[in-house]
């Protein structure tokens, strides 16, 4: 392995001070030194292959240009691509590496998991939760933290969540503007306030559906479910209990892709068209969406748009409070006026 190019090389190489270099290199302004100067430290820098040493400018800056992203469950389900990717994004264009771990939820792992983490001397940290509820240290970390899709009832944080209420108030406004008076909500658990899917997030996306609606007068139909699973066999079951129990059905709002998915096998089984006989209108604009026939309209989750404000947030040093990214509905065929 050839020794590392120092500064002093390339001040030799260039002919000019290793301080005139490490100005130059460090993009300081107001120093006096030419544009000759200049090309000749950046040509020099180039032709010798010349890369700053991190770890001695962390030490004088006392900024190691890293940052810690921890997960529970989030780096091994459906949501890490662009939750990650946009994380990865905002560091980088920080000049930041970023060092990504998952405890899958249990703080003892967690505890360890920030420790090792600070130990490197990341610059801040963000914690990415899957649940809606961040397990947090016992002792508060030194760096400026950002919560990542979860909140903290005990102590207050930045956190970066889904505009849930916006994007409820999008998905019934669609139906009121199709002309629907009638809508059965898939997926509402039995007991809202006291159920394990029941995040604080989705109960706003709940609680925002129901106030669109009523404040509209449209008559809503909660369809409960009983498996512990926003799956498609739950939307199998809801959309055939609602054919079922509270016919007739014109319009459904499926809490997410995987119950509309479900819902959709219940009603062609039962000899139902959508969009002719049944509008659906979904949340998440999962992958599964993009198998679906007609196309689903559905209410994203910005997964990407979150990673990157938690990133930003945290290498501002964010004050505490909840940062929310916009979730758009996309409408495709799943819905139309009614006739």
């Amino acid at each position: 392995m050839s020794p590392r190019v120092t500064l002093t090389d390339v001040a030799a190489h260039a002919g000019l001070s290793t301080t005139a270099v490490s100005l130059i290199l460090n993009g300081k302004t107001g120093t006096g030194l030419s544009e000759d100067a200049h090309r000749r430290v950046f040509a020099s820098a180039l032709e010798l292959g010349y890369r700053p040493n991190l770890m001695a400018r962390g030490l004088r800056t006392e900024k190691s240009a890293t940052l810690g992203f921890v997960s529970d469950h989030i780096a091994s389900t459906r949501y890490a691509g662009p939750m990650i990717r946009g994380a990865l994004h905002a560091a980088r264009e920080r000049s930041h590496t970023m060092f990504i771990t998952e405890t899958e939820g249990e703080r003892a792992e967690q505890e360890r998991a920030i420790q090792a983490l600070l130990d490197r001397g990341v610059d801040a940290l963000v914690i990415a939760t899957v649940t809606g509820r961040a397990v947090l240290p016992e002792r508060r970390p030194a760096v400026p933290v950002v919560l990542l899709n979860g909140t903290s009832p005990d102590e207050p944080y930045a956190s970066v969540l889904p505009d849930e209420a916006e994007g409820a108030r999008q998905a019934a406004e669609h139906l009121i503007t199709l002309g629907h008076r009638r809508v059965h909500l898939l997926g509402m658990p039995p007991q809202l306030y006291d159920h394990p899917l029941i995040t604080p997030q989705v109960k706003r996306r709940i609680e925002g559906l129901l106030s669109a609606f009523r404040a509209a007068g449209v008559d809503v139909v909660p369809i409960p479910y009983k498996r512990e699973a926003w799956d498609a066999e739950t939307g199998f079951e809801t959309a055939s209990r609602a054919l079922r129990d509270a016919a007739p059905v014109g319009a459904v709002v499926a809490l997410n892709d995987a119950i509309a998915a479900g819902a959709y096998e219940a009603f062609r089984s039962a000899g139902l068209e959508i969009p002719q006989d049944v509008s659906v209108v979904s949340f998440d604009d999962d992958g599964i969406v993009s198998f679906l026939r007609p196309r689903l309209s559905t209410v994203a989750l910005p997964y990407e748009a979150m990673g990157r404000r938690s990133v930003e947030l945290a290498l501002e040093g964010a004050a505490p409070g909840e940062y929310l990214e916009a979730m758009e509905l996309r409408v495709r065929e799943s819905a139309r006026p009614v006739a």
